[in-house]
């Protein structure tokens, strides 16, 4: 437990392979072309899409949304959305109250209860909004949210391993979920099964975890403290480059850039690994950063751009591996020179006959609307192994044609409907449960531009959501940190466009993040 909690604030295992695999129950409904059917609204539908109703240890009815799953592995992420506090109200619902605005009725579901190592009660029975209230140990803010603090989510990062097995299930019907479990190929060895209990480091661990995820932003922990540090002002002139050499055997653990408003814009970066005659990382800076649309300032835990009061800082904090250099490739395409500062914080490391290198991708595609599920949006389609770390996505330029078909004028983001699905190794592994629940928020990131409300997290989050503007844009950001999604022959991460089918003419752009298991 102690080694899963400093994952959550030690990026330096991001680049390692495990050994595990990664899959995820959901509520996706595979069986229509309605997209918006990935919910669950009565006991029939829930045991039609296979899921088992039971009575529980105490003879309440119980609902399985994870059956028995054999050890040794861990919960690494758990997301229900439940219902909109403001829409489609029920009798007696009340959209002002507290148990609609931070909640979304979520009472509704009941207990939450895991049963690990078979054993006949559950180690977890408590209400799902004590559960994710962010403020019942050991599930504690920031690792936990609830709809009203997680932009229409409940979300858990708080990572609860099991070694012979874990059963969960809730009392009431649950609407939408996905839990994301890791399973360990090999045992591990010493791994016991999560306990409300934790001990003192576990505790510690726990507490720093929090911290760096109040101030995400920060350089988070590394274990190594031989830390060099490089410092440099550039004057890139017009239509020129300049590029900065790291010797190797090493590993840089902190690429910043310093440039004033505006001048980031046809401004490119490449980064070479040692002998490399094609760049791993390649893009206009702000793709490599954040939204390649606009400038959208937000701060996650691995990337970010923020403001320092004179000039945008982009951060990135994923450690970057190289044997013999690493060489960082600046290129101004625009017509006046640009100014830059760079920061770099970089360690040695020994040499690897086989390194995993760090990849950041950039695409653009303009997506036609048709009357099945074909054509998905290919975010990802990797070959070999390596860690698939996270993506920023982007939709805008909506063509509205079917959703005034159906007449839904105040309908907007429809294309929100769809799914981010992850195939490893051609195994379905991650069903989505529509993209922004993919991004653990719901309801169309009810709360963004909300006063009061967040929707800027460290692993998550929404920079953008206009429906006035740029035909319906949004930008979402998703990490993965114990739940790096691990591939021995492939990787593939497809998004659909359309709420009946990829039924909707659309705009998507993207940048996805990984590490390459490549020769030294």
């Amino acid at each position: 437990m102690c080694q899963l909690l400093r994952q959550l604030r030690d990026l330096s295992t991001l680049p390692a392979p495990k050994n595990t695999t990664l899959f995820q129950a959901s509520s996706q409904d595979r069986n229509h072309l309605e997209h918006y059917w990935d919910y669950f609204n009565s006991d029939e539908l829930f045991r039609s899409r296979g899921f088992e109703i039971r009575h529980g240890y105490d003879g309440q009815k119980e609902y399985v949304i994870l059956g028995r799953t054999a050890g040794p592995g861990y919960i690494a992420r758990i997301y229900f959305t439940h219902r909109q506090h403001d829409w489609a109200l029920e009798e007696g619902d009340n959209p002002k109250s507290l148990e609609a605005t931070e909640w979304g009725f979520f009472h509704e579901v009941g207990n939450i209860r895991f049963y690990f190592d078979d054993e006949p009660t559950p180690r977890i029975d408590m209400p799902v909004t004590q559960f994710f209230s962010g403020n019942s140990w050991p599930f504690l803010a920031p690792l936990v949210g609830h709809y009203g603090t997680a932009n229409g989510g409940n979300i858990s990062y708080l990572p609860m391993p099991f070694s012979r097995s874990v059963l969960v299930a809730t009392t009431g019907l649950p609407r939408l979920f996905g839990i994301e479990v890791v399973k360990f190929n090999q045992d591990p060895g010493n791994l016991h099964s999560f306990d409300l209990s934790l001990n003192p480091s576990e505790v510690q661990e726990l507490n720093r975890a929090i911290d760096l995820w109040n101030n995400r932003g920060e350089h988070p922990y590394y274990p190594r403290g031989d830390l060099l540090s490089l410092k440099r002002d550039l004057t890139i002139p017009p239509f020129s480059s300049t590029e900065i050499t790291l010797p190797g055997p090493g590993v840089i653990t902190s690429l910043e850039l310093y440039l004033a408003s505006g001048m980031d814009e046809k401004m490119r970066m490449k980064i070479f690994w040692d002998d490399e005659s094609s760049p791993s990382v390649e893009g206009l800076i702000r793709p490599l950063f954040g939204t390649a649309e606009g400038m959208r300032r937000y701060r996650s835990l691995p990337l970010g751009i923020r403001w320092t009061g004179d000039r945008n800082e982009f951060y990135n904090y994923f450690p970057m591996p190289f044997n013999s250099q690493a060489r960082i490739l600046f290129e101004n395409g625009r017509g006046d020179a640009t100014d830059m500062r760079v920061e770099i914080l970089y360690h040695p490391a020994p040499f690897k006959a086989n390194i995993p290198r760090f990849h950041a991708a950039f695409k653009r595609e303009r997506l036609q609307a048709r009357g099945d599920d074909g054509g998905n949006y290919i975010l990802a389609d990797l070959a070999g192994s390596g860690r698939y770390v996270g993506c920023i996505l982007t939709m805008y330029d909506l063509d509205r044609s079917p959703v005034d078909a159906v007449d839904a004028p105040h309908w907007y983001f429809a294309y929100l409907e769809s799914d981010m699905n992850i195939w490893v190794d051609g195994r379905y592994a991650l069903p989505g449960t529509g993209i922004e629940g993919d991004f653990d928020a719901g309801y169309y990131y009810i709360y963004t531009d909300v006063p009061g409300r967040n929707w800027i997290f460290p692993l998550s989050g929404n920079t953008w959501k206009d429906h006035e503007n740029w035909g319906e844009a949004t930008s979402q950001y998703r990490f993965y940190l114990t739940n790096k999604v691990e591939f021995t022959n492939s990787l593939r991460v497809e998004v659909e466009h359309g709420f009946k089918g990829n039924n909707l003419s659309v705009t998507y752009s993207s940048t996805a993040f990984w590490y390459q298991d490549e020769p030294g």
